[in-house]
């Protein structure tokens, strides 16, 4: 039996505007540039309630939880805001947003309740363009790349990794972590899996902990200035790094638990705070951990992935900060800071400052405090390689320094730089 769309509209308006339980039962069906066709499914006491129940639902799950198959399964809504969902839903919004018709073509009666599976056609390129007009977070891999700049950068990879505190501070006391309490590596592995439906590229922690053959491995590389947990997640190439915590409550007498969970994000290069956030599952009557930490990750609220786009955001439009410090080796007494380059003949303070503004990210830089065998620097490094058109890191910004300085050097001297977290140390010797 088909409803056509005229007189869904009628129900629309005469519908009870008070909250609903949305489905997230939405299947795709077809799509292209523009528009996207798909099959939602919603229960009602009444036929014509579960249609307009399921055409509501397929906008929900779009917004909110993903349509396998579209954008990866990824929700368009980074960041819910409920002022604008009240007036989508409740205010009928959302017709303008639906093509052609919406067609039933399945119901069934089940213990006295209809199960309504409609067909529709939803306007994605108008709906994305209301999204981003009203001013809503739309999810990384959602945003037109013509509109914004660096979307590889505005969309960081992130890898989750427990907190070791008290069992050491190296890759080995990860291991050790999750080896002994299965509940911290459920936990690790559920807010990965939530991360990654939030729009977010992840690193699966626990494989690659797991594909580890010995300790060595995890530790840093002789001389290296950092300890083995750092090394370790520089394999992972991530972004962002979110270390959890977490604290089991559990009553057995009275088979009460709780459980609380708390995150820290950290920008890895930089080790630069982006978000904190702490998330309590309630009580329940239960003594099962694993089921707690679902429930305490069920409550992670929109405002932390806000608040941890927003950080992340700031720093791709106003870049990394990084202390550089200029040094000559003792053995060095035949040239210093305050003459011409020995490979061009031209002052050396010059070419430098005039590099660094050039390569510093809209020429914030700072090289106040300079001697002549010692050069204090303060660079703001893009993320984003916009002539190359790929992501830029401070290894990179490394390479070119290093570059620019063994054009300025010479054959007689040679620079050695020493990059950790976001201070470059630079040796001429």
């Amino acid at each position: 039996m088909k409803y056509c769309w005229t007189f869904l509209l009628v129900v629309i308006l005469c519908a009870d505007i008070c909250a609903q339980n949305y489905s997230t039962e939405v299947s795709l069906v077809q799509q292209d540039n523009n528009s996207v066709t798909v099959l939602a499914t919603a229960v009602g006491d009444k036929k014509k309630d579960a249609a307009l129940l399921a055409a509501k639902s397929a906008f929900y799950t779009l917004f909110h939880a993903g349509v396998e198959g579209v954008k990866n399964g990824v929700p368009m809504v980074a960041v819910e805001k409920k002022d604008y969902d009240y007036r989508f839903f409740n205010e009928s919004r959302y017709i303008n947003f639906i093509g052609s018709e919406v067609k039933t073509v399945d119901d069934t009666k089940i213990g006295g309740k209809y199960r309504v599976t409609v067909r529709l056609t939803i306007q994605l390129k108008t709906l994305l363009a209301d999204l981003v007009r009203n001013n809503l977070s739309v999810s990384p891999g959602w945003s037109d790349a013509k509109a914004v700049k660096a979307t590889a950068a505005l969309t960081p990879t992130i890898v989750v990794v427990p907190d070791t505190q008290g069992e050491g501070s190296d890759a080995e006391a990860m291991r050790k972590v999750m080896d002994k309490d299965p509940v911290m590596k459920h936990l690790i592995a559920k807010l990965t899996e939530e991360f990654t439906k939030h729009g977010y590229k992840t690193k699966n922690f626990i494989a690659q902990l797991q594909g580890a053959k010995n300790s060595a491995f995890l530790r840093a590389e002789a001389g290296a200035q950092s300890d083995g947990t750092t090394d370790f997640v520089r394999n992972l190439q991530a972004d962002i790094i979110v270390t959890a915590s977490m604290n089991l409550n559990i009553n057995s007498a009275s088979n009460r638990g709780e459980c609380a969970i708390n995150l820290a994000a950290v920008e890895f290069q930089t080790q630069g705070n982006l978000a904190n956030k702490s998330f309590a599952s309630g009580q329940y009557m239960t003594t099962d951990g694993i089921m707690l930490a679902d429930h305490a990750v069920k409550k992670m609220q929109a405002d932390f992935f806000s608040q941890l786009q927003a950080a992340f955001e700031k720093m791709v439009a106003e870049g990394r900060e990084v202390a550089i410090e200029l040094n000559l080796s003792e053995a060095v007494t035949d040239w210093d800071f305050s003459q011409s380059s020995p490979a061009t003949g031209k002052p050396f303070k010059r070419a430098l400052d005039a590099w660094v503004r050039e390569h510093s990210f809209q020429s914030v830089y700072s090289m106040d405090y300079s001697t002549n065998k010692y050069i204090k620097l303060s660079v703001n490094v893009p993320l984003w390689d916009q002539e190359n058109n790929c992501s830029y890191n401070l290894s990179n910004f490394g390479d070119d320094l290093n570059a620019f300085l063994q054009s300025q050097l010479g054959s007689d001297y040679s620079p050695e730089v020493v990059a950790m977290g976001q201070g470059m140390s630079i040796t001429v010797k």
